[in-house]
């Protein structure tokens, strides 16, 4: 009797459990028909993909893996000779590297290089070798052959545009301020002469205030997502003692009309850069009664000191003719620039004057006329740079320009409709910026 109710029990369990499936698949199927299934939620059809650690065209799982850089002195035997290679391989290696299509004629210190060895042998004997000369390609150096194949592999260059804001904080700086964005000091430095070279006519970037702000749109250049230069600024913002600056660049249809407009469509460039040297601070400002620290007396100090370290460029401020290049005991070695009528310019305590530079040659704005030095009476590598205005001195910083003359009328509504947009982009990040409190 007992074993009867038993399966009894068991059957209308049995029975019970399979319609409660069928209902289950019934409703989830009702269901199916009005709720997609999230993209994140894998179906029954998905086989999980392994990922191969791939890199240079090599699957390194297949391999034992040895990384190194170049040392200083190293040749190709301190590369290959720990790796089970001979020497007249390496010496064969190293003559079809420099006659090959690759061209590589040395290593140099620093160069980051990777060995591929077979899996678990314990001789280390090198398969494979990747040499890094730059950051745009590698060269791959297949030893499994009797002789070595040699290819160098060119790395595909990103670029897109990126967008950076901030604000200029009590002792800081532009640089300082860009660098926080980046991991390498390199692209601050590329960032920050870029942004420069937009607005140094409108803007002295050696009297920045702390509450100054900027947003720049950008065009990056990267390898392998590692960003190495700037191609170009699109747009720039940038508030100055609470005056704000547009600079947006922009190329006509014709191509006729190039360059920085500001939001009136009236190009940035200006007559003078601001300062002579890039990456430089005011070491002596204009002073008419200035101490002499090398002659001890009060005189006037006609001009503005940049330092910079020895060797640093010098840049002409302006288009115009070489009037002097010369030395004098004072003055050391000095360059003096005619650009019209009205302005002079002067460049003293140069290393060097660049090649090339000398009495009756045109030169352009921001072209290299000398390094600086400390020639003369100096105390430190430095230039000294003097602006005259109708036979006089003054103070170049003190000085106010003429801005520059509107672009033509038929140009103007292509300018206002290619900016619009970017004006918008412009405007909503200002929005998010902080304020100096």
């Amino acid at each position: 009797m007992g074993k009867i109710m038993g399966r009894r029990y068991f059957s209308n369990f049995l029975i019970l459990g399979v319609l409660f499936i069928a209902f289950s698949f019934f409703m989830g199927s009702c269901n199916s028909s009005n709720q997609e299934v999230p993209d994140d939620v894998p179906t029954q059809d998905t086989v999980p993909v392994v990922q191969e650690n791939m890199r240079f065209g090599f699957n390194l799982d297949s391999y034992d893996v040895y990384y190194d850089t170049v040392k200083n002195g190293w040749t190709w035997s301190h590369l290959l000779l720990p790796y089970n290679l001979d020497q007249y391989t390496i010496n064969t290696t190293a003559k079809a590297a420099k006659d090959s299509s690759v061209a590589l004629k040395y290593i140099n210190a620093g160069k980051p290089f990777m060995v591929l060895t077979k899996k678990g042998d314990t001789t280390r004997t090198v398969q494979h070798m990747v040499y890094e000369p730059d950051v745009f390609s590698y060269i791959t150096f297949d030893f499994t052959n009797d002789s070595v194949q040699i290819n160098r592999q060119n790395r595909p260059v990103l670029v897109e545009e990126k967008t950076i804001s901030g604000m200029i904080y009590p002792n800081s700086n532009l640089s300082s301020e860009l660098s926080k964005s980046f991991d390498s000091y390199v692209m601050a430095a590329a960032l920050t002469e870029s942004i420069e070279g937009v607005l140094a006519w409108s803007i002295d970037f050696f009297k920045l205030q702390p509450g100054d702000r900027f947003v720049v749109f950008y065009e990056q250049k990267s390898v392998d997502g590692v960003p190495y230069s700037v191609k170009k600024i699109n747009a720039i913002w940038f508030e100055h003692n609470d005056a704000p600056i547009y600079a947006f660049h922009f190329q006509d249809s014709t191509g006729e009309v190039s360059g920085y407009y500001d939001e009136k469509g009236r190009e940035t460039k200006r007559p003078f850069l601001m300062s002579p040297v890039k990456f430089a601070r005011i070491s002596s400002s204009f002073n008419r009664n200035r101490f002499h620290p090398i002659y001890k007396t009060r005189r006037a100090h006609l001009g503005t000191d940049y330092a910079a370290p020895t060797g640093t460029p010098i840049l002409a401020t302006a288009d115009g003719t070489i009037s002097r290049a010369a030395r004098s005991r004072g003055n050391g070695i000095y360059v003096k620039i005619r650009h019209n009528s009205t302005y002079d310019t002067q460049y003293l305590h140069m290393s060097k004057i660049a090649s090339g530079i000398r009495p009756g040659v045109r030169v352009k704005q921001g072209d290299v006329i000398g390094f600086v030095g400390s020639t003369g009476a100096a105390t430190g590598p430095h230039v000294c740079y003097r602006f005259w205005k109708n036979g006089r001195q003054i103070n170049h910083r003190a000085e106010k320009f003429p801005k520059s003359e509107p672009m033509k009328d038929a140009v103007l509504p292509e300018f206002r409709n290619y900016i619009e947009p970017i004006k918008k982009r412009l405007d909503r990040k200002i929005e998010q910026l902080p304020v100096l409190s």
